[in-house]
């Protein structure tokens, strides 16, 4: 039997958090279902509609996710690995769990600005058979199923280190002010130490900003 697959992540951006890489994939069989189901990409649906859809695709669809914390994302931007190499390797990493004896068709929502640049990355980590395209969480389905897989995934774990460490910090964005408040309290940092990516420019500002207020 033939299915199709999709890849994208939710929390490249953000400086709080962790990066949860996504693949979805169904059989082939299944795609007229897939489409009734998931119409939209995460981000397109409220977090309730998320919950539901994502009940509604287990039905057929398999998931599988990794999660990339801010202190793991931090440590390899020392070793000199980039965004996107991060992101590449863990993409690769999840088409390998496949199942090897059923052929595929995998799409990927493109994380760097060019096609044949992404391709290279991932032929460096042994994924050579997939196609890539910006948008492709708005314009395929199975890439929208694994957008709402992660976000969903990325929102619970911010949760859950909000519940531990007490810290509000919002949606972890630097365009959010709750977030960036959070990032200039020195007592709510060390209570979310581990889950900041001091890598990010944003840190480097805030830390320039300290310098020249005191």
């Amino acid at each position: 039997m033939a299915f199709i697959a999709g890849i994208d992540e939710a929390g490249r951006g953000p400086v709080l958090g962790p990066l949860v890489i996504c693949i979805a994939y169904c059989d082939r069989s299944d795609e007229r279902q897939l489409k009734r189901v998931c119409k939209k990409d995460s981000k397109q649906l409220t977090a309730a509609k998320r919950a539901e859809t994502y009940a509604a695709l287990k039905g057929f669809c398999h998931f599988k996710l990794i999660e990339i914390g801010a202190d793991e994302i931090d440590k390899r931007r020392a070793n000199n690995e980039s965004l996107n190499d991060i992101e590449a390797k863990g993409m690769a990493g999840l088409v390998k769990h496949l199942p090897s004896n059923q052929s595929a068709d995998i799409m990927i929502d493109l994380p760097d600005r060019y096609e044949w640049i992404f391709r290279k990355r991932m032929e460096k980590f042994g994924v050579k058979k997939f196609e890539a395209q910006h948008k492709a969480d708005e314009n395929y389905s199975i890439v929208a199923a694994a957008s709402i897989a992660a976000k969903l995934r990325r929102d619970a774990i911010v949760e859950e280190i909000k519940s531990k460490t007490g810290v509000d910090f919002g949606s972890g964005y630097p365009s959010d002010p709750k977030t960036r408040a959070v990032l200039l309290d020195k007592g709510a940092l060390a209570k979310l130490r581990g889950h900041v990516r001091t890598s990010w420019e944003t840190m480097e500002t805030i830390k320039q900003r300290k310098l020249f207020e005191d």
